[in-house]
This record gives C-alpha cells, structure tokens and sequence, in this order.
C-alpha cells in the first residue's frame, strides 16, 4: 500500500526553502519514511519515485514517475511521537495545454506599473495533436489562501479545497472563434503582459516582441501586431495580479460564465463562479518564501486547490529570483525519438515545476531529472 524507494522531503514552512532547511529521507519498502526530531509547525511533505526502465515496461511505458504532496502540522512532545502521517502519490499523465513557464515577478527597483509589465507565461502543447487556443481561459483561482481575519482557513475551505472546480473573478480569453490559433503538439506558445522589448527600460528585462499574445491592462503598452485576451472577468484585474506566489492560476477550456454556479464573497461583495472539473486543463500555485521580505505574514491555509487540481505548490517565490534572472518551469519528462519534449505533470507544482533561468518561447533541455 506504500511507494517504496519514494523520496520524501519535509519542510517547516516558516523556515527559508533553502535546499539545506529541507528533510529528506528514502521510504523503506512498505513505502514508510522516518524522520527524528522535527520541530513543531506547518510543514509540507513532498513525494516523488521515478519508476525505474523495468517498471516503466512493466506498466506498458504508460508511467514514468509518482509524486504527490501534502502540509500538515505536527504536534508538540509526547502527541507527535510516533506519530504517522499519509501522502497520496498519484501518476504522471501527459494532460493537453499545460503551462510550462511563468515568470510573474518583477524588478521593484523600477516603478511598479513599468516593471510589472515585463511579466509573462507560457503554454504548452503536451498531447499528441493540435490544439486550438481559440477560446481557452486564463484566469487566477481563490487567492485568499492565508489566515486572514476577513476569510479565515477555517471558513474558506469551501471555495479552496472544492474537488469540483476552481473559484474565480479574475479572469481573460483566448481570441479566435474556433480554428483561429493552432498550436502544433510539442510546441509552445508565449503569452506576455506587454509584447516589447522591455530591454529598453532596463537591460535586466527581455526582449517579448514575439509573443504570440499579450493580455494587456490599465496603462500597458500594447503591441498592435500582437492578438489580445480578452478580459471576461468580473472586474479589472488590478496590475500587480498576478503575483508571483500564493495566487493559483489555471487554464481551462471555453465555457459560458452565466452559467456557473455563483458565491458573492459577503465581505467585499466580490462575485466569484466556479469553473468546472471537466474543463479544467491545468492549475499552478506557488507559495512565497518570506524571509526573503521584511514582515510576517498570516500563517497559510492548508490548502490552497483542491488536490483534483494540485497536490502542493511550489517552488517557492523569493524576493530575489527577478535579480537572479529566473522563471519557473515545468521539468521535461521524456524526449521522443523524433526530438519532441513530453512535460511531466503529476498535479504537483513542487515536484513538476523547477527554477531555471528565463527561457521565453521555448523548451531548455536541461529540465529533466
């Protein structure tokens, strides 16, 4: 009943992501792994086991990795000893519009509505076939995932943790009617804020003149070459949104907002709908790394998707990964024989997703494990 072999890291969340502040330990082989002398507090506990060549045969090649994560607190003393905890791992599958990078942060130093708008993502067509983006959503799901006084963990699991589908009120559509935007199967498709060369406000930005989207916003430059998303939510977005951590972000394939299911949060008035399960096509979050900031912030909620959607954010977004020149992006699982990249999706960003420097429009080859 257990994934023997597993790698299984935990982290105290109040701790840096440093690699040196993780615990790691290899599950024996009923899948148990044991870890002596943690501290009290929230932790995540990630997963992951690459099967090996004669298990992948084993399987008809159709599996290659397990992975899967959780946050749980442990307890004080003598109630935490001993103590066991599960973790679901689940398989990899190769999906269909995957995001395979997102680079959502931004150089404070400049001023805020400049820098902002050399943000951008990336997405990518994992499946066999061609896709049409015509129509697709992008939007940013119930970011209130913190112990907030007005929305506290406790009230909130409703609209975080819902297996059926994703809250939202900030949302944007692909154009096209139908057949407009083909996107090749292994090929990516770049989607900025602002498609310039941002490298003329300062040379640490990049040039994103070739996307093949922008999705614009109050005071944007905009590229008349370049097709716009349209924004159908239910207000404007404001402009430092998305962030770079602890905002879900998800694609999902057309649907009629007036005909989803409705919550008017009660403290601010916000119109949030449910996009559905079945048109869900890939969801990310990221948690932030705060002690790379300056204050404290509310302790985050155990959730912050439904596990339908992801299993445990990350990696981490610290203060200085602008400066460092790095995005987050999806690891390639395998290379076909004809050269194209499968990305892995476990519907873990901590395992799935890794920090590499920016890459735009295209596919690093050294994102594999």
């Amino acid at each position: 009943a257990g994934v023997p072999q597993a790698q299984v890291r935990v982290h105290l969340m109040k701790e840096p992501y440093d690699e040196t502040y993780w615990h790691v330990a290899t599950a024996d082989s009923a899948g148990i792994a044991t870890f002596a002398d943690l501290l009290a507090g929230l932790y995540e506990v990630q997963v992951a086991r690459r099967l090996t060549t004669a298990e992948m045969v084993q399987a008809d090649s159709a599996l290659h990795v397990l992975a899967g994560g959780r946050r749980l607190q442990l307890l004080r003393g003598a109630e935490q000893e001993l103590a066991e905890h599960e973790v679901t791992a689940a398989p990899d599958h190769r999906g269909a519009l995957v995001f395979s990078e997102l680079s959502m942060d931004y150089l404070g130093a400049l001023d805020g509505r400049i820098s902002g708008d050399a943000r951008y993502f990336e997405v990518y067509n994992n499946s066999d076939s061609t896709i049409y983006l015509d129509g697709k959503l992008w939007g940013i799901g119930w970011y209130l995932i913190r112990d907030y006084s007005p929305w506290p963990c406790d009230q909130t699991v409703p609209l975080r943790n819902d297996p059926e589908g994703i809250w939202a009120h900030f949302m944007f559509r692909f154009p096209g009617a139908g057949t407009e935007y083909p996107l090749p199967s292994g090929m990516a498709a770049l989607v900025a804020k602002a498609a310039i060369d941002h490298r003329v406000v300062d040379s640490r930005l990049l040039d994103l003149s070739a996307a093949e989207f922008e999705w614009g916003g109050e005071a944007t430059a905009d590229n008349p070459d370049v097709p716009n998303l349209e924004e159908i939510g239910f207000r404007a977005t404001p402009n430092p949104f998305p962030a770079p951590g602890e905002m879900p972000e998800f694609l999902a394939d057309p649907v009629d907002l007036q005909t989803l299911p409705r919550y008017t949060d009660p403290f601010s008035g916000t119109v949030w709908v449910r996009i559905p399960r079945e048109q869900v096509l890939d969801a990310w979050v990221s948690p932030t790394d705060w002690t790379t900031h300056s204050y404290e912030p509310e302790p985050p909620c155990l959730e912050d998707l439904h596990r339908n959607f992801e299993r445990l954010a990350g990696p981490a977004a610290a203060h200085y990964d602008f400066a460092n020149g790095l995005s987050v992006q999806r690891r390639v699982l395998m290379v076909l024989p004809n050269g194209r990249k499968v990305l892995q999706d476990t519907d873990t960003s901590m395992e799935d997703f890794v920090k590499a420097p920016r890459s735009p429009g295209w596919i690093p080859d050294s994102l594999g494990h």
